[in-house]
């Protein structure tokens, strides 16, 4: 479903991915993992035209991005770490709505698809809920909910469990996992915590900007993870 042909990117004159090139195909869970600083956000930032390749090309669904990102876009859909700064609107419900909104749908088709992605999550109780009065975890549920809502065939999850106790780390990788499992969504997992892996099927490591391994997650070794610098 994605592709990366010898992607290059650099910020001012450094750069930050060098020569990358990938697949992730449609259904899998794929985790890409590093170091701070690795790339790994700036990599999966490029799988929804939020930035474009100053050498190579990305592909989604055969789209490339550089000539079409808005359809692009569509396709894979990003929860941010900082999940927050997606939240525009004060009330759950109007939140999860203005995505929609901007695909020029009508008030029924949005009304129902809104309801149809609040009782996924089980968060129907919050509609009418002041985003600000919500837990850390709650929040995060309406972000995704928003991204649902736009029925992308492809969601990318960057540090989703950074900002969450114990408790809301198992909720949300539970039902991250169940997107894969139950509607065959392709997953993309960005992290630095090894723990993570357990629900992932491919895994790919960057370090400085450069792919060190990208395989199933059985041959991931910790040689590799100590030359990431993420195993002692």
């Amino acid at each position: 479903m994605i592709k990366a042909k010898n992607l290059y990117f650099k910020y001012e004159d450094d750069f930050v991915l060098k020569n990358i090139s990938l697949e992730i195909k449609e259904g899998s869970f794929a985790a890409i993992i590093g170091a701070n600083g690795s790339g790994k956000t700036t990599l999966a930032k490029h799988f929804n035209a939020l930035l474009m390749p100053a050498k190579g090309e990305v592909l989604v669904d055969g789209i490339i991005t550089k000539k079409d990102e808005l359809n692009a876009r569509k396709k894979v859909g990003f929860v941010f770490q900082n999940f927050e700064d997606q939240l525009v609107y004060s009330v759950v419900e109007e939140d999860i709505a203005f995505g929609l909104e901007n695909l020029d749908l009508n008030n029924q088709d949005i009304k129902k698809n809104v309801y149809e992605i609040l009782k996924e999550l089980n968060i129907s109780h919050l509609a009418k809920r002041n985003v600000n009065t919500l837990s850390m975890g709650q929040k995060q549920l309406v972000a995704l909910a928003g991204v649902l809502a736009m029925k992308p065939k492809c969601i990318v999850f960057d540090e989703p469990t950074t900002n969450l106790d114990e408790k809301n780390k198992k909720s949300i990788m539970g039902i991250i996992r169940g997107l894969n499992k139950k509607y065959s969504m392709t997953i993309i997992l960005i992290t630095n915590v090894l723990n993570d892996l357990k629900y992932a099927d491919n895994v790919i490591v960057l370090k400085n900007g450069n792919i060190i391994f990208s395989d199933k997650k059985s041959k991931l070794r910790n040689k590799i993870l100590k030359e990431a610098r993420l195993y002692d």
